[in-house]
């Protein structure tokens, strides 16, 4: 896998950190299989740790509670290590927000030698998509919060003003499969 060649040559490339053995996870938003992103981890580093990284990248707009949790829906709390969440499971489910949710997958894709100083850092994450505008299809820069829900309300710069709903629904289209929820407009 290239990225796994990649990493055991540039995470934190000229440190005099001697590599060790890290575990390489992918986050995927559940049913939006265009969100994801790829983390480099620590097996002694914590869920707490994972947990701060999405928000940071993906989720936070308004401190709203999460959790990790098993394939049997058993809660993982966010002080155990990546190493032991991983250590019998390929697989954790993740929820940020038990109002409006976002609900996302981490699998455990494999592990590779590097060196880090952060218990979890980005490794890669997909490209940001566009979306089209529902009037004019041109890429849109705004998404309205109520209409998102039946799939629709991507407006672009020109039809933004002019959305029935209004321009105090809408928020900016960002990389993340929080775009258009709660009050969310791109990375904390």
């Amino acid at each position: 896998m290239h990225l796994q060649d990649c990493l055991s040559v540039h995470v934190d490339a000229g440190s005099s950190r001697k590599p060790e053995a890290l575990l390489l996870l992918r986050a995927q938003a559940s049913g939006i299989p265009a969100f994801w992103l790829e983390m480099a981890v620590k097996r002694e580093g914590k869920l707490k740790d994972v947990d701060r990284l999405l928000r940071h990248l993906w989720l936070e707009c308004c401190g709203h509670l999460s959790e990790f949790s098993s394939a049997t829906h058993r809660k993982v709390g966010m002080n155990t290590k990546i190493g032991d969440a991983f250590g019998s499971v390929e697989r954790l489910g993740y929820v940020y927000d038990f109002g409006s949710s976002t609900e996302l997958v981490l699998n455990l894709l494999g592990g590779i030698n590097a060196s880090s100083k952060d218990a979890v850092r980005l490794a890669a994450r997909n490209e940001p998509p566009t979306w089209p505008c529902d009037r004019c299809g041109k890429t849109s820069t705004a998404v309205c919060t109520q209409c998102l829900y039946e799939g629709k309300g991507f407006c672009c710069a020109a039809h933004a003003s002019s959305h029935d709903c209004g321009e105090d629904m809408l928020l900016p289209v960002v990389n993340s499969p929080r775009m258009g929820v709660c009050g969310y407009t791109g990375e904390a």
